[in-house]
């Protein structure tokens, strides 16, 4: 995701929101390449998309220095 700048957010705000309204897409606003904030859509029925806010924030980002614990072979049953 493209963290725009404060002062840049502020330029364009209206062609951000409509980007996050009609195509969906949660837009960052921060400095130094760092997102502060997030635009996020709201749907019809006014719920938080709360998947989409944590896979945009620093939540899990502790998970991409932990090691893989297992591979394809470790599978004893085929599910799918």
């Amino acid at each position: 995701m493209k963290v725009y700048s404060i002062s840049e957010g502020r330029k364009i705000l209206g062609e951000l929101v409509n980007q996050v309204k009609y195509l969906k897409k949660p837009i960052a606003l921060g400095k130094h390449g760092k997102a502060d904030v997030l635009l996020i859509s709201l749907t019809d029925e006014d719920t938080v998309p709360i998947a989409e806010m944590a896979s945009a924030s620093e939540s899990f980002a502790f998970l991409e220095q932990e090691p893989d614990l297992y591979s394809l072979n470790d599978l004893t049953k085929r599910y799918v």
